[in-house]
């Protein structure tokens, strides 16, 4: 047996392990990882593959099962389902791309053909990438980043015409025009055979195959579907990638297509990797290194077009400049249907060897910048706020448009973010009669609860001036439920600088980002990982014989003990309904000290508090320190906390021993 495809197949997965822990350890997607991989083992590296036709095999199979999961994730159904927002973003900065970027092009001395071919080229967006990224910052559902992804999403469809359009750029100006003309033409019946299969054959065949109950029978049925669309469509004159799409799309339409993608993923995972593989053993790094500044400029100048395209497509659809900005930013990359789309730009003449280089070094360095460049979304917008911009976006910015039916009165909740969360806490002040106010980013959401009487408006709460409309200044409690955990920080530092006496409440998704909400003024901060575990823990206990109030108190002493690991952490002082969790018949505050107020300068065996009022003084904070289980010789400064805990209802001469120029009746 010839073990040499064996050894080079031995070689891109040791590598590929190597590199995927490096580029998982810069925060970088994997497919960087599949690019350095064959750059370093291809012949403009270290040479390791010899025979890279093998290679090419495999990478010809990823390119057919990606666009087969593809095409079945974009059924039908879901594409005409698809937010007018997206629509219309997605087709505008398509559009506006592909127009910007060939009169660039052309004006630098390519062809028209080439021109637009290249702007076909950079208008896509790599919703591998952008789904790697936002997941690990948890911000998936975030109406920016759902946009994004819509528009993503949009692009990789665009694939299909784009491929059947190439062949015409590629015989503009020759007598291959005609020819060009029959294959669009061709590819044109194929999408209404495709069309009719999906809705009257196809279902009906997979039913008769799944009823059959075989699972390796099924497996093959849809391997044999894929490749035989794709063999078809290559047998028609258009390529492989088109029939493996159309492929998806036919199969999208059944009840099986769930089934049908899980059987193909594992292959599709393994043969996509050899494909970025055989891409990266295409980059000439000699070239890369003589042209190294003109790379990472055009790089530079990408990214930044991009955004500005992708901000600029967005806007009709009534976003904030915030969304538009961080939509821009994740869009900035080229993604991975360009390379599939670069294959048949190449096989038409339209990408010369050298711009081939240019454009593989330019679409690998934006994957490789785009954690780093999404996360600048922050810094962007307050830089974008700076330039002089058109009133009408400046009053949108301002997020002031739809104002409160009343103003906010005095003691009232913020609630920052109305989706499920923020909904039960409307619900809550609502039943109790505490007042609140709401802000929301997404218009469609206000318009729908100011209807009902909700007193929400619309606004982007990193405005300092929106939080100041809905009052947080006069606010009791802030409540801030966005699941963006860097916006969370802005806004939660944002309110703390407003009001340092306020109560801030922050979710959070991870644990990791709770001390960073502590150390900029969160008062208390809700973990998402905490909560769900002791939502387990407690669905688990009552399936055995174990009495209710056991299981209370397991559950509360696991959130307790995970909270207060944070608080000591974070220097925090630990939350009242924590420390009080196991007093009955007792009433646990802090209070703090002012200056000039009565117990200011006093010892507590002075001060006398137990003896006078009942009142146990179980901790001080003071500064950075706690003083635990002070003795009577502890003195109370000004600025101190002091938590107290009362036998009984609290007896407000208490608290005024601790403010300025009053002292308590009882002295």
């Amino acid at each position: 047996m010839d073990t040499a495809f064996l050894e080079q197949i031995l070689i891109i997965f040791a590598l590929s392990i190597a590199a995927l822990a490096l580029c998982y350890r810069m925060k970088m997607p994997g497919i960087v990882a599949f690019f350095l991989t064959g750059i370093i083992a291809g012949p403009y590296g270290l040479g390791l593959i010899t025979n890279r036709a093998d290679v090419e095999i495999l990478a010809e199979l990823g390119i057919i099962f990606l666009l087969f999961t593809i095409g079945m994730e974009l059924s039908l159904k879901s594409l005409l389902d698809m937010k007018k927002g997206m629509l219309t973003g997605g087709v505008l900065q398509i559009g506006l791309t592909i127009g910007i970027v060939a009169v660039i092009a052309s004006a630098l001395g390519l062809a028209p053909p080439e021109a637009i071919f290249f702007g076909m080229l950079l208008a896509h967006t790599s919703t591998t990438v952008m789904l790697t990224v936002f997941q690990h910052r948890g911000e998936v559902d975030t109406p920016p980043v759902r946009l994004a992804l819509g528009i993503s999403v949009l692009q990789d469809l665009s694939t299909v015409p784009m491929i059947l359009l190439v062949p015409m750029l590629g015989g503009m100006g020759s007598a291959g025009v005609v020819p060009s003309l029959i294959n669009f033409a061709l590819g044109l019946v194929l999408l209404a055979a495709v069309t009719a299969s999906a809705l009257w054959v196809v279902p009906r065949f997979l039913y008769r195959v799944a009823s059959l109950r075989s699972r390796e029978l099924f497996m093959i049925t849809v391997i044999t579907l894929c490749l035989g669309t794709a063999w078809l469509t290559s047998r028609a004159g258009l390529s492989l990638a088109l029939g493996a799409f159309l492929a998806g799309l036919i199969i999208s339409e059944s009840e099986y297509s769930n089934a049908a993608l899980s059987t193909v993923i594992p292959f599709r995972d393994v043969f996509t990797s050899f494909f970025f593989v055989s891409m990266g053993m295409l980059l000439n790094t000699g070239f890369f290194a003589a042209h190294a500044l003109l790379i990472v400029a055009i790089i530079v100048g990408v990214i930044v077009l991009k955004a500005i395209i992708g901000a600029i497509a967005v806007l009709p659809a009534g976003v904030s400049l915030r969304t538009a900005v961080l939509t821009g930013l994740a869009i900035g990359q080229i993604g991975e249907f360009a390379f599939i789309l670069s294959r048949t730009g190449i096989e038409h003449g339209l990408l010369s060897p050298d711009l081939e280089q240019i454009f593989l070094a330019v679409s690998v360095g934006t994957m490789a910048v785009a954690p780093f460049v999404i996360a600048s979304a922050p810094q962007a917008t307050a830089v974008v706020r700076r330039l002089p911009l058109p009133v009408w976006l400046r009053a949108r910015d301002a997020s002031l448009k739809v104002a409160p039916a009343n103003g906010p009165g005095e003691g009232h909740i913020v609630i920052v973010g109305f989706g499920p969360i923020g909904r039960h806490v409307a619900e809550a002040a609502r039943s109790t009669g505490v007042p609140y106010m709401a802000i929301e980013l997404n218009p469609k959401t206000v318009r729908e609860e100011r209807k009902k009487g909700e007193p929400i408006f619309f606004g982007d709460a990193i405005n300092e001036g929106v939080l100041v409309h809905a009052g947080v200044e006069r606010a009791r409690v802030v409540v801030i439920t966005i699941p963006d955990a860097a916006t969370a920080r802005q806004v939660t530092g944002i309110a703390r600088k407003l009001n340092p006496d306020c109560a801030i409440i922050t979710r959070t998704r991870y644990m990791e980002n709770s001390l960073a909400l502590y150390a900029i003024g969160a008062n208390d901060v809700v973990c998402e990982e905490f909560e769900t575990a002791a939502k387990v823990l407690s669905r688990v206990l009552v399936r055995y014989p174990v009495q209710k109030s056991d299981i209370d108190r397991l559950v509360a002493s696991m959130r307790t003990g995970n909270y207060e690991m944070l608080r000591r952490a974070s220097g925090q002082v630990p939350l009242l309904h924590d420390i009080g969790l196991h007093l009955d018949n007792a009433e646990v505050s802090i209070v703090r000290v002012d200056e000039g107020a009565p117990i200011a300068g006093k010892t507590l065996a002075e001060a006398d508090l137990r003896r006078r009022y009942a009142v146990t003084v179980l901790a001080v904070r003071r500064g950075t320190e706690t003083l635990a289980g002070p003795d009577g010789g502890t003195v109370i400064e000004a600025g101190d906390l002091c938590i107290l805990v009362e036998a009984g209802p609290g007896n407000p001469d208490i608290a005024s021993l601790f403010r300025h120029g009053t002292e308590g009746q009882g002295s």
